[in-house]
């Protein structure tokens, strides 16, 4: 069977031509639901994402897929259909059974089949509740997918390293039980492009790490707090002779001292042993 596969995030979205479980294409666009947050509409991620099925096709003019199947944060108030998350615990039966199918104008006759969210903790979150209230939204298909063909059985910890961290707990029934969710990538690209240390920093995410100046960033995070170890990093580069890349590895150690205090309370009454890592592959050498 030939159909799409699409996955909107924060910042950017994937689509995929796919013959049965062979990838034959795929397309990136730089456009995810940050440009309907800040646009006011979600024009952006449609056009994007019609543009990207429009040069599939034409790349592969011998397939016509009729349907898509589509997650992540397109399934959210910023995306192109809007679905309630599925309640924890959720494994691959909740999730299919609460998939909605959706068709656009702008689509030229494609079906979408959406695909929710798993949502964890109570429904109103209070001072006192909230820490223990997360969601995902395209990051349980990625879970469910990998589950299968690495034939894993949780209990287990998965860890994926996007525009946000997701810190993902799967029971001995292979669903997602709770988790933890941080910003830590979004503000790692802000902080590199948009505050003074844009001069301080390699304009592009590098693929070395310098294993010293990693724990040193993690030092300085945890003892003297996320704001002043980013700082000393314009320091370093107004003061020190320590290059650009050396000072990247400062960078995400001062970054990952902050994800590892999510970590470690969640894992504190925790029975899970295994932690299974995926993202972003410049950011997981560094955890």
């Amino acid at each position: 069977m030939d159909y799409l596969a699409v996955d909107s995030g924060t910042t950017n979205s994937r689509i995929w031509l796919m013959r049965d479980l062979e990838i034959v294409a795929r397309r990136n666009v730089p456009v995810g639901v940050r440009n309907t947050a800040i646009d006011g509409n979600n024009r952006s991620l449609m056009e994007g994402i019609r543009q990207a099925v429009l040069e599939l096709r034409h790349m592969n003019s011998g397939i016509a897929p009729r349907l898509a199947v589509a997650a992540g944060m397109i399934t959210s108030n910023l995306g192109l259909h809007e679905l309630a998350h599925a309640k924890a615990p959720a494994g691959i039966e909740e999730l299919s059974s609460k998939i909605e199918r959706r068709t656009f104008p702008e689509m030229e006759g494609i079906s979408f089949y959406f695909i929710p969210g798993v949502r964890s903790g109570p429904s109103n979150a209070d001072l006192n509740n909230v820490s223990g209230i997360d969601f995902v939204r395209g990051e349980e298909t990625e879970v469910m997918g990998s589950l299968r063909n690495l034939a894993l059985q949780g209990p287990l910890l998965y860890v994926h390293l996007g525009s946000h961290t997701k810190l993902i707990k799967v029971d001995a029934s292979n669903r997602i039980t709770g988790g933890t969710s941080t910003l830590a990538g979004e503000v790692l690209q802000f902080v590199q492009q948009q505050t003074v240390l844009r001069h301080s920093l390699p304009e592009k995410f590098v693929s070395s790490i310098n294993p010293d100046f990693l724990e040193q960033g993690w030092i300085y995070g945890r003892k003297h707090g996320l704001f002043r170890a980013l700082y000393l990093i314009r320091v370093f580069d107004l003061a020190s002779s320590y290059s650009q890349e050396l000072l990247h590895s400062f960078f995400l150690g001062v970054i990952l001292s902050e994800d590892f205090r999510c970590l470690e309370t969640l894992m504190s009454n925790s029975l899970e042993e295994r932690v299974i890592l995926s993202g972003l592959p410049h950011l997981q050498p560094a955890w």
